[in-house]
């Protein structure tokens, strides 16, 4: 009885890992990408890349949509593809390069499966840009402008909550700090690809 016990509980342990999936996608830094899953699974993000010191390259653009199926823009729309992998996630653009400044900043690769290493994991929902000149980041919703830490237009910010028309964001600078507040919706706009 005890033999066919532990031949039992040895088959469970060698046949669980299959039955464990695929691991899924989460919210967080991925090298140059920030990556927001939503609650409805789609993803939002945003790549930037830059090379070099004093004369730089850079390359940027954003994609949204199911994981197999997404639409990257910055001038132009591409199709791509973002997939969980074992320590990060792998970005695939057949088209990447055709982004403005990318021919000069991204590897290769993304062609084929850009593999990226998660560098932070983030509560993140959703992720928009910054369309007011200066936004400050308030410690409430509705809150009136103080000396506060500020965003700028065009600034990308992942979104960790929505209230009555106002976004609780984080910013991630370059030196990897992280500030948080709350905007209002005039202040910021949703990603969109080009139609």
């Amino acid at each position: 009885m005890i033999r066919f016990l532990a031949v039992g509980v040895l088959s469970l342990c060698a046949v669980a890992p299959a039955f464990a999936g695929t691991p899924a996608l989460h919210s967080g830094k991925y090298e140059g990408l920030m990556l927001a899953v939503t609650p409805d699974h789609q993803v939002e993000g945003f790549y930037a890349e830059e090379l070099g010191e004093g004369v730089t390259r850079s390359c940027a653009f954003y994609l949204q949509g199911q994981p197999g199926a997404l639409t990257t823009w910055h001038d132009e729309a591409y199709p791509g593809s973002v997939a969980p992998s074992s320590d990060g996630v792998t970005l695939t653009v057949e088209q990447g390069r055709q982004h403005p400044g990318c021919m000069n900043v991204l590897m290769p690769e993304i062609a084929t499966g850009l593999e990226l290493t998660r560098t932070a994991s983030k509560n993140w929902i959703g992720l928009v840009t910054v369309a007011a000149d200066k936004a400050y980041l308030q410690k409430t919703p509705g809150a009136k402008a103080a000396k506060r830490p500020y965003i700028v237009k065009g600034d990308v910010v992942g979104v960790l909550a929505v209230k009555d028309g106002w976004a609780q964001v984080e910013f991630i600078n370059a030196q990897d700090r992280s500030f948080s507040g709350w905007i209002s919706q005039g202040q910021y706009s949703r990603l969109a690809p080009p139609r």
